[in-house]
């Protein structure tokens, strides 16, 4: 119960300063008032706290109280992506983690097509294959498994041991668009042509054709999103 009470109580925190009701640069109130504020003990209050400040949202600094950070120094992406979900259109939060996805995976093709080895062909090509057999069965998670293992097996073909780490947070921030996306057979369709084409490029070890693959499945992608959130508006 009391794991439950600290996550409502991060959750209630979150809400409040996506709201402006604790501004960014504030210092929040007294122990007692805020947890008062949360409707929880003050043992409780401060493991909020603490786990607030852990992911960069929080700073205490000890005499002078407990402020909220301005959210460019905030270190979890799912905290970030929460409150900007309540501050901005749903439309535009997706369009800024696709720019994400585009400057990191655009170059990851580039290396991948030049670091790759047989085994992460081979891994490729088995995700491709799970991808193809989920979305004839009609298995929408499968679809999705494989479709962020074909990705992060991209990342892990560069050699580079820090891009997993970079884009790990990212994944539960995509998640909910993925699955929007996903749900459209025509998108599916879309998004396995692209893989392949991706595929080809990193094979034949031609960079700058990897490169072009994963642009163009990113600039796909983006027009996905629109289409789907212009469609949820709409229902």
């Amino acid at each position: 119960m009391r794991r439950d009470l600290v996550t409502e109580g991060i959750e209630k925190m979150v809400n409040s300063i996506a709201s402006g009701h604790f501004p960014e640069g504030e210092a929040l109130p007294g122990e007692q008032a805020l947890a008062d504020f949360l409707e929880v003990s003050r043992p409780t209050m401060r493991e909020v706290v603490r786990a607030l400040a852990d992911r960069g949202v929080l700073e205490v600094v000890h005499g002078r109280g407990t402020f909220v950070l301005p959210r460019s120094q905030w270190r979890d992406m799912e905290t970030l992506v929460e409150v900007w979900r309540q501050v901005l259109p749903q439309a535009e939060v997706n369009q800024r983690l696709t720019e994400v996805r585009r400057m990191i995976e655009v170059g990851s093709c580039g290396h991948a097509a030049n670091n790759r080895t047989a085994e992460d062909i081979e891994e490729l090509e088995a995700c491709l294959a799970r991808f193809a057999k989920a979305a004839d069965s009609g298995d929408l998670e499968g679809v999705n498994r494989a479709d962020v293992d074909f990705h992060n097996q991209i990342l892990r073909a560069t050699g580079n041991p820090f891009l997993m780490a970079v884009m790990r947070p990212l994944e539960g921030a995509l998640a909910e668009s993925r699955r929007a996306t996903t749900a459209d057979s025509a998108v599916r369709v879309r998004a396995d042509r692209h893989h392949k084409k991706i595929l080809e490029a990193i094979k034949a070890g031609d960079a700058e054709g990897a490169k072009n693959a994963m642009r163009a499945h990113m600039d796909q992608t983006w027009s996905d999103l629109r289409t789907s959130d212009r469609g949820n508006n709409q229902g």
